[in-house]
């Protein structure tokens, strides 16, 4: 049976916002330098500029269509992680696919991380630390997060199963 969880649904939209953000500090630029090279610098000519832009934009473009639409999507179906027999599986990647297992009792520190937009929609990225390196649960719900946190401290994996569940059930 497969126990996978996937990180929150309002995870999409956390990306998406954060993407869109992006994007219009990137238009802000692309205006302020033509807007300076126009008026004070003339560094461009006009016909090099008007190449800038449109490439500018092009780009821009490629930005909005994968940033906003594509990327939180299949991030949303490849990111997935479970705890079972004390041990957390975390599974990400699309076209190089990336297991990581970690048993309970390896895991030296646990960190929660919760970013402005995440906080908004109540969502929290844990970090697994071990002697091998650092593992991210990324964009679960804050007491989901919450209690994985305080039961792999502890090494209650079947709580926390019994508790995600649900919890889980209780959002949708």
């Amino acid at each position: 049976m497969n126990n996978y969880r996937y990180m929150h649904t309002s995870g999409k939209t956390v990306m998406r916002i954060s993407a869109t953000i992006t994007t219009v500090i990137l238009c802000l630029i692309l205006t302020a330098f033509y807007v300076v090279n126009a008026l004070w610098l003339e560094l461009l000519s006009n016909e090099l500029q008007k190449w800038v832009i449109i490439i500018s934009i092009v780009i821009i473009l490629i930005y909005i269509v994968i940033g906003i639409f594509v990327i939180p999507t299949y991030k949303y179906k490849i990111f997935k992680y479970k705890l079972k027999n004390n041990e957390i599986t975390v599974r990400s990647g699309l076209f190089f696919v990336k297991v990581v297992r970690i048993p309970l009792f390896r895991i030296q520190n646990v960190d929660t991380h919760e970013g402005l937009l995440m906080r908004k929609y109540k969502l929290a990225n844990l970090t697994l630390s071990t002697a091998g390196g650092n593992t991210n649960i990324k964009l679960i719900d804050k007491e989901i997060a919450a209690s994985l946190k305080n039961h792999i401290k502890n090494g209650d994996s079947e709580f926390i199963n019994e508790n995600t569940q649900v919890t889980e059930l209780n959002d949708k």
